[in-house]
């Protein structure tokens, strides 16, 4: 193969994984999304406080405080959060294998992956200001509960795609 066929192919697998990335990563965002809410229900707050302490990154006194929905606290974290799942889901497609459904395990075990390395970074290795911000209205049993539902929702999507995307 040619260089010229050579970036062409990586041009494509690129763009082939960006769009996979932007499919498992949604779904993955919105089952920690979910994860979230419910569990902060289940600790006495709201469905939309974690979501909303997500912009403590622009507001950092204000965020952790707003517990009820609003366009300025929930839906820009909500935004912000889904970015973040697509950034971790563009690693998850990079490793998981190529053909899902013939690699079950492989892809379980690529989004797990993918979950610990994302809770690694977001709390152990970025700027205070930079990290979720779930911690502020979740303990930690639902802190696991959220990477758990992002592992399961990058491992569901890619399970669930047609085998020719």
């Amino acid at each position: 193969m040619g260089r010229r066929a050579a970036r062409v192919a990586a041009a494509s697998r690129g763009a082939l994984d960006l769009r996979r990335a932007a499919a498992s990563g949604t779904v993955a965002g919105l089952c920690a999304a979910g994860a979230a809410a419910y569990c902060a229900r289940r600790e006495g707050t709201t469905a939309y406080a974690p979501l909303n302490a997500v912009t403590h990154c622009v507001w950092p006194e204000r965020a952790p405080r707003e517990v009820g929905f609003s366009v300025r606290h929930t839906l820009l974290g909500l935004g912000i959060h889904q970015a973040a799942a697509i950034f971790w889901a563009l690693m998850f497609e990079r490793i998981a294998p190529r053909a899902p459904r013939e690699h079950p395990a492989a892809v379980l075990a690529a989004a797990a992956g993918t979950a610990a390395t994302a809770y690694i970074v977001d709390y152990h290795f970025v700027p205070k200001r930079l990290t979720p911000g779930f911690e502020a209205h979740l303990g930690p049993r639902s802190m696991t509960r959220v990477y758990a539902g992002i592992a399961l929702g990058l491992a569901a999507a890619a399970l669930l795609r047609s085998a020719k995307r």
